[in-house]
């Protein structure tokens, strides 16, 4: 018997009720497609009407969500392909992607049609049997998908609490943060009165009469070529009018922040990356309507705090190098703000905020679910203005976080392109000479590779 005569005597569930001379009819209108590995079969979106019953080998299901292509399910020997009239608006739902050398028959609608009503009701019934089997097994494999994913999770958010508790436990950790240089006076004072959901210019302009070295501060800095101002600005609540209020308190907390590290590169680059976020998580908590987007400005700033205290600590101690490496930069920096009297927000929202790479909205709690959502998407967009791909961002639970935000958008890209950067576009003119040209060099690089949106190529700052 030739090989093609032992593939058509092997009887496919399809056919199962057909009788010797209807399978003849059959047979007489198939014929046999033989496919290499990595053939695809049909593509998604195609209108083909031709059927395909698997004989051996097998192929994947791939299915094309927000330009990703993944596997849903893998076809066997028995399993079928059907035509594309068979789908809701009459093209392929999935593309069908070969794995292993494949045989199968192929049958066309209009051969099928062909054949007597009763063959065609028989084999019709067995199609919709075996699919109702195929949907059975995947809504099995779902659930079992789902509960694993519960105790991944569970298990997970056990880890991160047994750390939590043994930093907080530990006599060394809290040892380390004491030996740690305080955020000046000024700047803790400041950190505290913005946090005030109800707080106004005039509020810290009269706060800033009473410490004469945050006024300093301001207007030294505003005055520099950081931010590039022709006319020299005298007066306190002149910056704060030309700046906006958020600005000033981040300039304030920079400059707090700076004066507790040393001047080396690389804690100026994490400075000036907390910034960012800084800057990124105030737009989109403003944008998100959050009520107190003032937070996020403290919260992005001191975000990195930790990873600070860590390259501090392996300057101090290099033998110490791969053990200080070992450390939880987040929950280090949440114990240090509490050793500084920052407000609870900013340090429960840093110590949760390496949950969303991992977990759930819901393993954080509720009071500080927004601010930890809002740091964790500020951060995606900072990595994507660098010009990292999306794919290689930690977005698993990217949409639930955007939901938490009540935020329309599905993607990093989308938020940036549509919201995010318009939106800091109109602030140009207020931020410092470096972020300026950051957003500007991240915002036309996204433009080169197909984004829609840009900021203006260059700003000029009256003062």
């Amino acid at each position: 018997m030739s090989k093609e005569q032992q593939n058509k005597s092997y009887r496919h569930p399809a056919f199962k009720g057909l009788s010797d001379g209807d399978l003849v009819s059959v047979y007489n209108m198939t014929s046999i497609k033989k496919s290499d590995s990595g053939t695809v079969l049909v593509k998604e979106g195609d209108s083909d009407q031709t059927m395909y019953l698997i004989l051996g080998g097998s192929a994947r299901l791939i299915k094309n969500t927000n330009g990703h292509a993944r596997q849903i399910a893998t076809l066997r020997q028995g399993d079928s392909v059907p035509v594309a009239s068979s789908f809701k608006n009459g093209t392929r739902a999935v593309s069908v992607v070969v794995s292993e050398p494949l045989t199968a028959f192929v049958l066309d609608e209009r051969n099928l049609n062909a054949l007597p009503p009763q063959v065609q009701l028989t084999i019709y019934k067995n199609l919709n049997s075996s699919a109702s089997r195929q949907v059975h097994n995947l809504t099995l494999r779902q659930i079992n998908l789902s509960n694993r994913n519960k105790r991944l999770t569970s298990n997970v958010a056990r880890f991160f609490q047994v750390k939590n508790d043994q930093y907080v436990d530990s006599e060394m950790i809290h040892g380390i943060l004491k030996g740690i240089p305080r955020l000046p006076m000024y700047a803790n004072r400041l950190a505290v009165v913005i946090l005030d959901e109800n707080v106004s210019a005039r509020d810290v302009a009269e706060l800033a009469k009473l410490d004469p070295s945050l006024v300093s501060v301001v207007l030294k800095t505003v005055n520099s070529a950081f931010y590039g101002f022709k006319n020299k600005i005298s007066d306190f609540q002149h910056a704060v009018l030309l700046l906006g209020l958020n600005q000033v308190y981040q300039l304030v907390m920079d400059v707090g922040i700076r004066s507790t590290m040393p001047k080396t590169a690389e804690f100026k680059e994490l400075i000036f990356h907390s910034m960012a976020v800084s800057f990124m998580g105030f737009e989109i908590s403003q944008l998100s309507n959050m009520k107190r987007a003032a937070a996020l400005s403290t919260i992005g700033l001191l975000h990195d705090i930790g990873k600070s205290v860590i390259m501090l600590l392996k300057r101090q101690y290099p033998q110490w190098e791969l053990l200080l490496g070992m450390l939880d930069h987040a929950k280090l920096g949440s114990l240090l703000l509490r050793e500084w009297n920052i407000p609870d927000i900013v340090c429960r929202s840093l110590e949760y905020q390496c949950y969303p790479e991992w977990l759930p909205p819901g393993e954080i709690p509720e009071e500080h679910r927004e601010s930890v959502a809002a740091l964790f998407i500020a951060h995606l967009c900072y990595e994507y203005f660098r010009g990292e791909k999306e794919i290689n961002l930690p977005t698993i639970f990217l949409g639930e976080y955007m939901d938490v935000l009540n935020r329309p958008e599905r993607s990093i890209a989308e938020l940036v392109e549509k919201r995010l950067l318009p939106s800091l576009n109109k602030k140009m003119k207020t931020f410092p000479e470096d972020m300026r040209g950051f957003l500007t060099t991240g915002a036309n690089n996204i433009l080169k590779k197909g984004g829609k949106t840009s900021v203006t190529q260059s700003v000029t700052v009256h003062g």
